[in-house]
C-alpha cells in the first residue's frame, strides 16, 4: 500500500458502464487522494495490473469472459496481495462461500448503497496502510 500522501490506485472491473460511472462519482467521498481506473473486462484489468499493480480492486462477479472470482484468482496467481471487493447482482450462498475461500475482503450484493461501498473501501485502505506501517 502506498504512503499516506500518495494516491491510492483503485481498479474497478465492471461491465456495466453506468454502475462504473456512479461509483466514480461517489469516490471523492473517500476523502483521500486516489487514482481510479475502470475497465469492462477481467482480461483488460489483468493487462493493466501487469503494467502497474493497484492498491485496491473492486470486481463485479458477472463479466464477459472471465468472471470476477477468476480475475481475483488470476491476480493471486501473479502474487497480488491486494484488498478486493466483490460486487454482484447474482448473490448466492455458493458464491459467498467461493469469495470467502478466495480471501475476498468484502462482498456487496447489488443493489448496494454508495456510502456502503465508500465506507468499505475506506476501511480496506486504512487496514492496508496500518499493515504497511506495522
Amino acid at each position: 500500500m502506498t504512503a499516506h500522501n500518495q494516491r491510492v490506485r483503485i481498479l474497478l472491473v465492471e461491465d456495466d458502464h453506468h454502475i462504473g460511472r456512479i461509483i466514480e462519482m461517489a469516490l471523492p467521498e473517500l476523502g483521500i487522494p486516489y487514482e481510479f481506473v475502470t475497465v469492462l473486462g477481467a482480461e483488460e484489468g489483468l493487462e493493466l495490473w501487469d503494467a502497474q499493480p493497484f492498491d485496491l480492486v473492486v470486481a463485479d462477479y458477472n463479466l464477459r469472459g472471465m468472471n470476477g472470482l477468476q480475475l481475483i484468482e488470476a491476480l493471486q496467481a501473479r502474487g497480488a496481495k491486494v484488498p478486493t471487493v466483490m460486487v454482484t447482482a447474482y448473490d448466492t450462498d455458493n458464491l459467498r462461500r467461493q469469495a470467502r475461500a478466495l480471501g475476498v475482503n468484502a462482498y456487496l450484493p447489488k443493489p448496494f448503497f454508495m456510502d456502503q461501498l465508500i465506507e468499505t473501501l475506506r476501511d480496506l485502505v486504512s487496514q492496508s496502510r496500518a499493515r504497511a506501517v506495522g
